[in-house]
């Protein structure tokens, strides 16, 4: 990979994070489309720059309607069966991760 794809890819990454950061500020004020909106520039310049999203990051987008995931505002959270379900309140999509006892 060439230096110029490495530059990219550093600073899409940074714009990444910094867009999470005001996303999930953004979620907790109640601007919940100003979030998405942030969310679906995270996933664009992801898909773009080929840049990988970490597992905390993608445990708080829902994947079927872009939101930013926050428990008790936007999605509710509950330990069934080993598992960890996470259901989105505006679309009513689930997300099951394991966890150990």
């Amino acid at each position: 990979m060439n230096w110029r794809k490495k530059k990219a890819r550093k600073i899409a990454w940074e714009r990444i994070q910094i867009l999470f950061e005001l996303a999930m500020e953004e979620g907790k004020k109640g601007n919940f489309e100003r979030a998405r909106r942030y969310v679906e520039h995270i996933l664009n310049l992801s898909t773009k720059y080929k840049v990988r999203l970490p597992r905390e990051m993608k445990m708080h987008i829902c994947k079927r309607c872009h939101s930013i995931l926050i428990p008790g505002k936007t999605s509710q959270i509950r330990l069934k069966k080993g598992k960890v379900v996470i259901k989105c309140l505006n679309c009513g999509a689930y997300k099951r991760y394991p966890y150990k006892k």
